[in-house]
C-alpha cells in the first residue's frame, strides 16, 4: 500500500469512527445499501505481502479470503453511509461463510459487489449480515457472508443464534496439530493489508479503552493462517468455508492449529490456546 493510499485509508477510518449513529431501533430493519467496483485486480505486491503475513503458499490462485480484503473499500463505504444507523466501532465479527465456486487466478479481473443483507435480534444485540460477491467473466465465482454483532448495553433480548459449531465434537487424533506463533506486531502488519485500522488491533494501550487487556489480531488473519497450515488437507474447490469466531487471539501469543477429517470429506479446523479451553476460531471446509 502506498503512503498516499494509507493516508486516505487512515482518514476514512478516522471519519468512520468519529461519526455519531442513532443505533438500530428494536424491530427496525437496516436500509438496503450496496456498493460495487468493476474489474478489480489484486496488486501483485499487495498479494505477496498478504501471503507472507499469513503464511500462505503462492499457488497462483487467490487465497480464500483475498476477494473479501479486495472489497474492503466497499465495506468502508457501506459503514460510512449516513443511512447506516450502527456505529462501526464496537461491531464484533462473529461468523463467516465463504463459497469458493471456482479457482480464481491471481490476475483475475473481478467485478465486486458488497451489500447490507439484513439483521436480526439476538440475546446479545443485533446481528448484521454483509454479503460480498465476486463475478468473473459474468459468472458468480465467489461469495461470502460476514456476520457481525452490535451489542446492546444493559439488556438481553431475543434468542441466542442457533448455529452449528463447525468443529464441535471432533474425536480421535488430528491429521495435524501445530503451534503457531503470533508476534505482537501482527495486527499492525496485517492492518495495512486488510484495510482495517481498528485500534483494537494496533497496540495494547489503544485496545484497553475498548475492554481488551492487549491488542488482538484480526479474525480474518486467524482464518487465513489456519487455512495456510492445513493447505495440503483442504478439499479442492468448489468448496464452502464456514467460520465461527469464539474469542480473540491476543497479541502477542501462541495458538494451536489442529485439523480432523470428517467422513463426508470435510475438514474441521480449530485454532485454540496452547493450554486448552475454548477455541479462538472453529472452521469447517466442505466440498460442494
Amino acid at each position: 500500500m502506498s503512503a498516499a493510499s494509507f493516508a486516505s485509508l487512515l482518514a476514512a477510518h478516522a471519519k468512520l469512527f468519529a461519526a455519531r449513529r442513532p443505533g438500530l431501533a428494536r424491530g427496525a430493519t437496516l436500509p438496503t445499501l450496496e456498493r460495487s467496483a468493476l474489474g478489480v485486480v489484486a496488486d501483485p505486491t499487495w498479494l505477496s505481502d498478504y501471503r507472507r503475513v499469513c503464511g500462505l503458499a503462492d499457488d497462483g490462485s487467490l487465497p480464500t479470503l483475498a476477494p473479501q480484503l479486495m472489497a474492503a473499500p466497499l465495506h468502508l463505504e457501506l459503514l460510512a453511509d449516513r443511512a447506516f444507523p450502527i456505529a462501526a466501532m464496537g461491531i464484533v465479527h462473529v461468523a463467516n461463510r465463504t463459497e469458493e465456486r471456482v479457482r480464481l487466478p491471481d490476475g483475475a479481473a473481478l467485478d465486486l459487489v458488497a451489500r447490507v443483507a439484513g439483521s436480526r435480534e439476538t440475546a446479545l444485540g443485533v446481528e448484521i449480515d454483509l454479503v460480498t460477491e465476486a463475478t468473473l467473466a459474468g459468472a458468480l465465482a465467489w461469495k461470502t457472508t460476514t456476520t457481525a454483532l452490535s451489542r446492546r448495553r444493559g439488556e438481553a433480548s431475543g434468542e441466542r443464534p442457533k448455529r452449528e459449531v463447525p468443529a464441535a465434537g471432533v474425536e480421535g487424533a488430528p491429521l495435524r496439530s501445530v503451534i503457531v506463533r503470533v508476534p505482537e506486531d501482527t495486527g499492525r502488519r496485517y492492518a495495512r493489508i486488510a484495510g482495517d485500522l481498528n485500534p483494537i488491533h494496533q497496540r495494547a494501550w489503544l485496545a484497553r479503552p475498548f475492554g481488551f487487556r492487549t491488542a488482538i489480531v484480526h479474525g480474518t488473519w486467524t482464518v487465513a493462517r489456519a487455512l495456510a497450515e492445513c493447505q495440503d488437507d483442504l478439499p479442492l474447490r468448489p468448496r464452502v468455508v464456514e467460520v465461527r469466531f469464539r474469542k480473540p487471539v491476543p497479541l502477542p501469543s501462541s495458538a494451536v492449529v489442529s485439523a480432523w477429517r470428517r467422513a463426508d470429506g470435510a475438514l474441521d479446523i480449530t485454532v485454540a490456546p496452547p493450554k486448552g479451553g475454548t477455541a479462538h476460531v472453529e472452521l469447517r471446509v466442505t466440498p460442494s
